[in-house]
């Protein structure tokens, strides 16, 4: 029987991520989740419902603290390395559709792009948050 795998993101997968997901889990069917959910219960009732065994998780930080306490889904994060964040969108000489997404972002001089490329997928643990004093 084949994965399911849950693409929860308003993005729609890269061509390298189906690559590598087929490589590491077989042929899963994967099922986009782009709509957005009330709360975190929400979606965790969704995916259960679906059968979901595994999800791919776009989401605030806040978000994927609370889903990765529930330990019946694999949850994982789709890691991104900047490569450069004033673009000029798709004629930019090093973007590369297979691998990369273009995310609109304004500044001073008008409407530019952070060019971001997949590097790979995490387990993700748990979330941590790191304070000092001041």
């Amino acid at each position: 029987m084949r994965p399911k795998v849950a693409w929860v993101s308003k993005h729609p997968i890269l061509p390298i991520q189906l690559k590598i997901l087929k490589q590491k889990l077989g042929n899963p069917q994967i099922v986009q989740y782009a709509q957005p959910f009330v709360n975190v219960e929400e979606l965790h009732n969704a995916l259960k419902q679906a059968n979901v065994k595994y999800a791919v998780v776009v989401l605030p930080l806040s978000m994927i603290a609370k889903l990765s306490e529930y330990n019946d889904i694999t949850w994982i994060w789709s890691e991104m390395q900047k490569v450069h964040d004033d673009c000029i969108g798709l004629n930019c000489e090093l973007f590369n559709s297979d691998t990369d997404v273009l995310l609109p972002t304004r500044s001073n001089h008008g409407m530019f792009y952070r060019h971001l490329r997949f590097s790979c997928f995490k387990k993700i643990k748990g979330v941590q948050l790191l304070l000092e004093e001041i």
